[in-house]
């Protein structure tokens, strides 16, 4: 999945367990897998920088304005690159950013079995909220729900705004989520609610970080309407219904925490409401 993306002598220097890469210019190259983050003697310098940039951006930054304003570029196979630098400004919006000086990789990855512990079957009933920190795991685990509902015969609708959880890229999808799931990509979140409800008729929406009050309305009309929702959230406790979050008390019966203690995927805490 990285090939053609990174330089050989990065390449080299990654294990096959990778989950994130981190670019930095003039600094070292650091990378993480299940043990942790590991930070090599390498040194990221600006041309080989400026090599895996024009790479990322299919050699033109101008092209993918549009992505770029949302700090991230999606790639083939669910492969999305995180961006630091300057940004551009337009009145209050975010025209583009220059002076890129960080690049990070998050490499999805495909973990058949994780959500066992769940027990779901052809009678399963729950809606789910994950709660995790960046990089413990959630979307890895909703990945794998959304495969095992669609297989036990619930018509799923995944809302993938961004691509990494089916790794849609065009016409095609890197990982498996499920034979009975419908997926739609690149919409905005308020969009996508609307079109799942209004058009695909789904028994579960499985979605990807919550941020606010518009997928608080999206999750609601869900609810209201009979489907049941499976989503993540950012979060260290399961206290999270506060603030925008507060009607979300009443939809989800079942809250999941993940830790990256001792490894990315720990499931903490399991609760059913």
């Amino acid at each position: 999945m990285l090939e053609g993306v990174l330089t050989k002598p990065i390449l080299r220097r990654l294990p096959s367990t990778v989950t994130e890469v981190r670019l930095r210019r003039r600094r070292p190259l650091s990378y993480l897998t299940a043990r942790g983050r590991t930070i090599s003697e390498y040194i990221i310098s600006d041309t080989e920088f400026e090599n895996v940039l024009s790479l990322v951006t299919e050699h033109s930054l101008y092209a993918i304005t549009d992505k770029l304003v949302n700090g991230y570029i999606p790639l083939r196979g669910g492969l999305r690159v995180g961006v630091a630098g300057e940004g551009v400004m337009d009145g209050e919006r975010v025209k583009t950013i220059k002076h890129i000086t960080s690049l990070s990789l998050r490499i999805p990855h495909q973990i058949f079995g994780i959500a066992d512990f769940l027990h779901i079957d052809g009678y399963f009933d729950q809606n789910i909220l994950i709660v995790s920190p960046p990089g413990a795991g959630k979307t890895t685990l909703l990945r794998e729900i959304a495969r095992c509902l669609s297989e036990c015969g619930k018509c799923v609708t995944v809302l993938d705004e961004r691509g990494e959880i089916s790794g849609a890229c065009g016409k095609e999808f890197a990982l498996d989520v499920g034979a009975n799931t419908d997926v739609l990509f690149g919409f905005p979140k308020k969009l996508s609610y609307e079109n799942a409800l209004r058009a695909l008729s789904p028994e579960y929406i499985v979605t990807d970080e919550l941020s606010g009050e518009r997928d608080v309305e999206g999750v609601m009309r869900a609810y209201y309407g009979g489907v049941r929702v499976v989503a993540t959230l950012h979060g260290g406790t399961l206290d999270v219904f506060h603030g925008d979050f507060i009607p979300l008390k009443a939809v989800f019966d079942r809250l999941i925490l993940l830790s990256r203690i001792p490894r990315v995927g720990t499931v903490k805490e399991d609760v059913v409401r």
